[in-house]
């Protein structure tokens, strides 16, 4: 049934007590972990995912970036995970005296 608002759009009324709201971003958990109760194929928001793991709902849709399927990969709690600075970071001497640092400097000087 549809029935006209002020605005004069129409809205439809849902009479089903389990439908989902059409607003909802529902994702799929098909994780393995079982310690966070969470049912293996059901769709859940990311205010229950985040609960499960202790941090906000914004921060649980970044994690996922759009993806509807969460994974054991995405659920970590806040602070376990090396930090995003240390990502990729080595540290890589190239000269190991002084005397190599000023030849360096000399050698990649235009001629």
């Amino acid at each position: 049934m549809a029935t006209p608002s002020k605005r004069g759009f129409e809205r439809k009324i849902v009479k089903d007590a389990d439908s989902k709201h059409p607003n909802t971003a529902w994702i799929k958990w098909l994780g393995d972990r079982d310690d966070l109760g969470l049912v293996h194929g059901k769709e859940y928001t990311y205010k229950d995912l985040g609960a499960t793991v202790g941090i906000a709902a914004s921060s649980m849709r970044g994690r996922l970036k759009g993806s509807k399927e969460a994974l054991d990969s995405h659920m970590w709690a806040n602070g376990t995970r090396k930090p995003k600075e240390e990502w990729g970071v080595t540290t890589i001497v190239r000269c190991e005296s002084k005397a190599d640092k000023i030849s360096q400097k000399y050698l990649r000087m235009k001629l």
